[in-house]
């Protein structure tokens, strides 16, 4: 019996070799530390080379995109919801209809000018003075009319709204006058 059953074991063991086809797993070796392959060497190709095989590297050029990291909010401004909240002067309380051109002083290098405000208030005006209720500043000063330019920010554009105040002619014109008689000459 003791035969037979090595005999079997010994069968067993054979098939089962035979089934794997493999070696057995080599028994187990020191780890030995690993060293970095050096890196291939690569051949620089020659001018006539490099003309016939075009580079195909793709190269990113961000000119005239939007930074895709950044929200498109923080790129339209802050938005201001109040502007005469941001204008603090005395005329930034009025609309620029509502305010009247009365006189204007050029021929200098800083020239002025006198708006009324509908309570009959005189202010002076220079460039940069800002004025109306969208807060608009005075641009341009000529010897008739004064340009306040208004900025509105919509859809990412910033709009600019000129708007001109021109002065009025007296309704009542003064008489001329006879200086040697003190008469009107309409009399």
């Amino acid at each position: 019996m003791k035969t037979f059953k090595a005999t079997m074991t010994t069968a067993m063991l054979a098939l089962a070799l035979a089934s794997c086809e493999e070696a057995p797993p080599p028994a187990p070796t020191p780890a030995k530390p690993k060293v970095a392959a050096p890196a291939p060497v690569k051949e620089v190709p020659s001018e006539s080379e490099a003309q016939k095989a075009p580079d195909l590297a793709y190269t990113y050029n961000p000119v005239g995109k939007r930074d895709p990291f950044r929200s498109p909010i923080e790129d339209l401004g802050p938005v201001n919801a109040n502007p005469v909240a941001a204008c603090n002067e005395p005329l930034c309380s009025f609309d620029l209809d509502q305010l009247k051109l009365v006189a204007v002083v050029t021929g200098d290098a800083s020239p002025v000018a006198m708006v009324e405000d509908p309570a009959g208030r005189g202010h002076i005006v220079r460039r940069n003075t800002r004025m109306g209720r969208q807060g608009g500043r005075v641009t341009q000063i000529l010897r008739d009319s004064v340009t306040v330019t208004e900025v509105f920010s919509g859809n990412g554009e910033i709009i600019k709204n000129p708007v001109m105040l021109q002065l009025k002619p007296d309704a009542k014109l003064d008489p001329a006058y006879n200086m040697m008689t003190g008469r009107n000459f309409g009399e």
